[in-house]
């Protein structure tokens, strides 16, 4: 017997799914609109269920922000520009970046770099000093950390052959 196709979902039952998709994990605003747009309901529905979830604080960009920081810098290992980066293609306000990535401790901030050098030097293969300073430097700032401070950390550390 064929597949019935599915009935198309309420505003009321998007709006459950969407509730448990915000509380699964932290979402910000764009993500939640992405998601909507994979529903079948008029636009005037969608725009209530995203006030709803503001006003109930299931979704909150500075919440969002300040998680997103925490969990790319300790699990991820990205640095500030990429962060940034990635912030605003989620659509986050700048002063809601730049209050989250200020909350960052600079001194976890450089050594999560330094553990991220160390066991990249491990790997890193090259002729001379130079050669290996300025292929973790080029790797450190692929990975969003600010040229200044990697160049000053590659200074001070002992990364040498």
């Amino acid at each position: 017997m064929p597949k019935q196709p599915d009935k198309p979902l309420t505003p009321d039952q998007v709006l459950d799914k969407i509730a448990k998709y915000c509380a699964y994990q932290e979402r910000c605003v764009k993500d939640v609109r992405d998601k909507l747009k994979t529903f079948d309901i008029p636009q005037k529905e969608k725009e209530e269920i995203i006030d709803y979830l503001l006003d109930n604080r299931f979704v909150n960009d500075e919440r969002f922000a300040k998680s997103f920081v925490r969990g790319k810098i300790n699990q991820s290992g990205w640095g500030v520009n990429k962060i940034r980066f990635h912030l605003i293609q989620k659509g986050i306000d700048k002063e809601i970046i730049d209050e989250a990535l200020g909350q960052t401790d600079e001194e976890i901030y450089r050594q999560r770099l330094i553990d991220i050098l160390k066991v990249k030097a491990k790997t890193v293969k090259a002729e001379n000093d130079f050669e290996r300073k300025r292929k973790l430097a080029a790797y450190a700032m692929q990975k969003g950390f600010e040229g200044s401070l990697v160049w000053e950390v590659l200074k001070e550390c002992p990364f040498s052959l």
